[in-house]
């Protein structure tokens, strides 16, 4: 069902990306590509790529999820859960609390996973990077060579510096990564997702209706299957007001989230982009330093809230650009 909001598991209900999902099956059966890195934008299929063809390869796999990560004991708590759960049995009575940051105390699980050639995902992995996770992932990279690791990130700058491409001093540089890339649905690509969804759901969407959500929700295929969802269920203006008006309320507080307490300064900067800039249009609206606008522009860049194109910013999702 291309329409399920949530993550997909089956490669008849993921849309397209044939040749990302040929790409990544070939690397993640070659022996000699032992760290894959799947980066874009926050709702353009990442994690419904990763897991579709992993379960359509049968590749038994772990999964962590960054955003449910907060600590170095966590970590290793739930990768000994994960690891449970593939021996089938539970481990009891083990407590994490002030564990020290050791590899031997979790030596057992690793090399389980790499005799049994077990693939680790970790999901937002550039969010355990002040947990020091790089660190172990090197170790794994380096000690355990039939674990293959993938990891993912929305945010694109985030994740090359969590894989050290640029520091020499990072644990993982000089590691070899194969890199894929996930992107926006053209307007083309964006109006066959709608048709086909429609078709294998017998419910028609009007082609009207699809080219004003379109306009609305440009290739952001996340929101396009939200808009789907509701679009089952309720009359065009009714759903794609509320996928909107969802979208919105994520979205910016996504951004609040990532702004902390700079949030008038960066709210100031987005707004002058409402439409897609140049640096010296944005300096002369936001009344910002070159140094300041620099770094605020740089860091919302590498966190995928803004995108540059040759020399100009804008604001890589619609429904964050309609909540300002």
């Amino acid at each position: 069902m291309y329409f399920d909001p949530q993550a997909k598991q089956k490669l008849e209900d993921f849309y397209n990306f044939e040749v990302l999902q040929q790409e990544l099956k070939k690397v993640l059966e070659d022996p000699h590509t032992p760290l894959i890195a799947v980066h874009g934008l926050r709702r353009t299929g990442k994690t419904s790529l990763i897991r579709v063809v992993l379960n359509a390869s049968r590749k038994k796999y772990v999964w962590l999820d960054g955003r449910e990560i907060v600590s170095r004991n966590e970590f290793f708590l739930k990768l000994s859960e994960e690891v449970s759960k593939l021996r089938r049995f539970e481990i009891k009575g083990i407590s994490l609390k002030g564990v020290s940051w050791s590899l031997d105390l979790h030596k057992k699980d690793l090399d389980f996973l790499n005799k049994q050639k077990i693939t680790l995902v970790i999901d937002e992995v550039q969010l355990l990077k002040k947990m020091k996770v790089d660190y172990l992932l090197a170790s794994i990279y380096d000690n355990h060579p039939q674990i293959k690791i993938v990891v993912s990130g929305s945010e694109r700058g985030m994740l090359v510096n969590f894989l050290g491409q640029a520091n020499a001093k990072a644990p993982l540089y000089g590691r070899a990564v194969f890199e894929l890339s996930t992107r926006r649905l053209t307007k083309e690509e964006g109006l066959h997702f709608l048709r086909e969804g429609s078709k294998k759901l017998d419910t028609p969407i009007k082609e009207e209706e699809i080219l004003d959500a379109i306009q609305s929700l440009d290739g952001i295929i996340g929101w396009l299957t939200k808009y789907g969802w509701y679009r089952l269920r309720l009359p065009h203006k009714t759903a794609l007001q509320k996928t909107i008006e969802d979208g919105k309320h994520v979205a910016y507080a996504e951004f609040l989230s990532f702004a902390a307490r700079s949030e008038k300064k960066y709210l100031r900067i987005l707004k002058t982009m409402k439409e897609g800039d140049r640096w010296e249009e944005i300096k002369k609206r936001a009344q910002t330093s070159d140094t300041q606008l620099g770094e605020m522009l740089k860091r919302m860049v590498d966190y995928g809230f803004v995108e540059k194109a040759e020399q100009t910013y804008r604001i890589s999702d619609p429904l964050l650009e309609a909540s300002l």
